[in-house]
């Protein structure tokens, strides 16, 4: 990837966790996200537990990871998203984004990803994972594909709508060709 299109894609954002803010758990599929605490204290939330955050402490979540933030009292934390093009079938070399690109080209089923990408053709071991990936229309706001196909059926005919009806697309919009394309296809 060019270093100046990382450079323009990386997001930074401050964040404000009072104690009774629940943030839900959530990934970005391709992206990690580096929290750095700069007042208060709380807690990262990752898979493998709770890290304690005090002033100058931070908390990484690499892509993929579900992840969440809390405090007993109030944190604010800038938060750092740095794109990445992570690779889920290390056999065949197909990252995150080819099964996304191909999915966007109307694939929908494990043996269109691997016929198109080759993914899961070589040991298997992350058929479970492209699987999971197939199941997700919007990473940021864990929608599934379910979700959006049962809404455009149901008449929502513009990403637009889609997004009102469901919430896809409407945090960082990457999933928006994907939508369009489920809104063509009605699958």
């Amino acid at each position: 990837m060019d270093i100046n299109l990382i450079k323009e894609a990386i997001e930074t954002k401050v964040y404000h966790i009072p104690s009774d803010l629940i943030v839900p758990h959530h990934r970005h599929e391709d992206r990690d996200e580096i929290f750095y605490c700069i007042k208060g204290s709380g807690f990262g939330i990752s898979e493998d537990g709770e890290v304690e955050l005090n002033v100058g402490d931070s908390f990484v979540a690499p892509a993929g990871t579900i992840h969440s933030m809390r405090s007993d009292g109030e944190m604010y934390v800038v938060a750092v998203l740095i794109p990445v093009n992570r690779i889920i079938c290390h056999c065949k070399q197909v990252s995150y984004v080819d099964i996304r690109k191909a999915m966007v080209g109307g694939a929908r089923t494990l043996e269109e990803i691997q016929e198109l990408t080759g993914a899961g053709t070589g040991c298997g071991g992350c058929i479970g994972e492209v699987e999971r990936i197939l199941s997700i229309a919007c990473g940021c706001k864990g929608v599934s594909m379910e979700t959006v196909v049962n809404a455009v059926k149901d008449g929502a005919d513009t990403i637009e709508k889609v997004g009102e009806a469901t919430g896809a697309g409407t945090d960082c919009g990457r999933c928006k060709l994907l939508l369009q394309n489920i809104i063509d296809t009605k699958k």
